[in-house]
């Protein structure tokens, strides 16, 4: 049997998170191609990260090429309509959603943190977040891998004081252990698709698609779809002042949010509502969004 060709971003997190999906793949053979190139991964040069497909364009054309059978993606990352010839083949069970905060001392929280201290991210959503809640505290713009953001954060002498990163970016890295704080959802709004990694395929490649259905889970296919027809109908990317999600209510609800923010800090429009349709509440939500977005 040939070995199934999985592609992922050659950055330590992806790697990380990929492994697991190769050890539940057995007893099918796999092997693993690393990406170096990814726009918003370079070392010198990186995309921008305001418009889509900066993480993920460069597996997608391998894939299409027929250089790899699977490509792996943190599926906030992707482009928010389907690459024509390619098809999200599965979806993991949702990681956990929230942001958290990570400073040198463990006992910090963000109601703790001193004025003025300098907390480093590049997400406009996170840092309109933070400005709301904590005015005081300084923004301070830093990108790369969630590794190399730490090497910052740990610098002798550094100047900056704590960071704000995914939590399942943590504990994929298996450094749980450093969060300070996992912080509500009411206070920094998760991004549209955040903590799910999606398995992608060709879409006429019958035989891969029917070998990674064995790690679909179906309640996160659902909760993807409906913030992915947001992201679309907003017309939201990964670096957009919008967030939200899709949960599912013990009930067999759909609650759905959507959060849309000034670039200056403020959030303008906060909007939620449940409803027995992922897809129909969360068409609403756009609906609600776009109507108090009229001057």
């Amino acid at each position: 049997m040939d070995p199934l060709r999985i592609g992922a971003r050659a950055s330590l997190m992806s790697l990380m998170q990929t492994a697991p999906i190769l050890a539940r793949l057995t007893p099918t053979p796999t092997l693993l191609r690393p990406f170096y190139e990814a726009g918003g991964d370079r070392e010198s040069n990186r995309a921008a990260l305001d418009a889509e497909g900066v993480f993920s364009e460069e597996i997608e054309s391998a894939l299409l090429a027929g250089e790899i059978d699977v490509a792996v993606h943190c599926l906030k990352d992707c482009p928010t309509q389907d690459t024509p010839g390619l098809a999200m083949a599965a979806y993991l069970p949702r990681d956990d959603i929230r942001d958290c905060l990570v400073t040198r001392h463990g006992d910090t929280t963000l109601d703790t943190l001193p004025e003025g201290a300098a907390i480093a991210t590049a997400s406009v959503r996170r840092g309109s977040a933070l400005r709301a809640y904590r005015p005081d505290l300084a923004v301070v713009p830093i990108r790369g891998p969630v590794s190399e953001r730490l090497r910052t954060l740990d610098e002798v002498g550094g100047n900056v004081d704590g960071l704000i990163v995914a939590t399942c970016s943590m504990e994929r890295l298996g450094l749980a252990h450093r969060i300070n704080q996992r912080i509500s959802t009411e206070i920094i709004c998760p991004p549209l698709g955040a903590a799910i990694i999606a398995l992608q395929a060709r879409e006429d490649d019958l035989e891969t698609r029917k070998q990674l259905s064995k790690l679909h889970d179906q309640a996160t296919e659902i909760e993807a779809q409906t913030e992915r027809l947001i992201l679309r109908r907003m017309g939201g990317f990964c670096n957009a002042p919008l967030a939200g999600y899709c949960t599912t209510t013990a009930a067999g609800t759909y609650t759905v949010r959507a959060r849309a923010f000034g670039y200056g800090g403020g959030t303008t429009i906060d909007t939620r509502l449940t409803g027995k349709d992922p897809i129909q509440t969360a068409e609403a939500v756009c609906e609600k969004l776009t109507r108090h977005g009229k001057p």
